[in-house]
């Protein structure tokens, strides 16, 4: 079993270099403008607001547009990825594992019902013809 989970933290730290290598390289050829798929310069946005066009560049903000950036990132990774899968995933399947436990109960219950006057009489033949035990002298 040990070797089972170094194998998957292996294999997940080498997907996730791989990753990082892939975005770097793709993010490079992008800012360079290499990468032409209508995406254009990365390292500049252009945003236009009722009319108005607002043109930036990313090394503008230095060392504290990054910053922010990373709080961004992080507070995406840490508190909204999060909430989305528990609330997006988990919950539809609590609920309906609990639909499903519910229906389960109720068709116990009403087979208990419904198959109670034919155990009734088995239960006290059972009852009857059962030896009984000598009581314990103390």
């Amino acid at each position: 079993m040990n070797r089972f989970f170094k194998f998957i933290g292996w294999t997940a730290l080498v997907v996730l270099l791989a990753s990082l290598v892939m975005g770097g390289v793709l993010m490079g050829l992008a800012h360079e403008g290499l990468f032409n798929s209508g995406w254009g310069d990365a390292g500049s946005w252009h945003v236009l607001v009722d009319g108005e066009e607002w043109t930036g560049d990313v090394h503008e903000f230095g060392f504290f547009g990054g910053l922010l950036g990373l709080l961004a990132l992080g507070f995406t990774l840490v508190v909204v990825l999060p909430l989305t899968l528990i609330l997006g995933v988990g919950l539809p399947l609590l609920l309906t594992f609990g639909a499903l436990a519910l229906v389960g109960v109720l068709l116990v219950g009403l087979s208990a019902l419904v198959a109670s006057p034919l155990l009734l009489p088995i239960l006290l033949l059972v009852w009857l013809l059962k030896p009984k035990k000598p009581a314990a002298s103390a």
